[in-house]
């Protein structure tokens, strides 16, 4: 028998063998390019949500001062009028 020639069933299955190699590799190259996509998605997040938290403060800290001399001047008021 000459081994250049197909040997029948054995050829169609390392024919499939080769394929489903090939789509494992294909399909973990697409999970690798999801993950590497996820993580830049999350990085874009964190960065807007760090500035929105950044704003966030300084109001909170604005609102704070402002409350804190409105009782200041509250109190001075009642104090004037005794």
């Amino acid at each position: 028998m000459d081994p250049m020639q197909p040997s029948g069933p054995l050829d169609a299955i390392g024919a499939l063998m080769g394929i489903f190699g090939l789509l494992s590799f294909i399909v973990t190259i697409f999970i690798v390019v999801l993950t590497i996509i996820f993580l830049f998605k999350a990085m874009g997040f964190m960065k807007r949500k760090l500035e929105a938290d950044r704003l966030r403060n300084e109001q909170l800290e604005r609102l704070i001062q402002l409350q804190s001399n409105h009782e200041i001047n509250r109190y001075r008021t009642e104090e004037e009028r005794t």
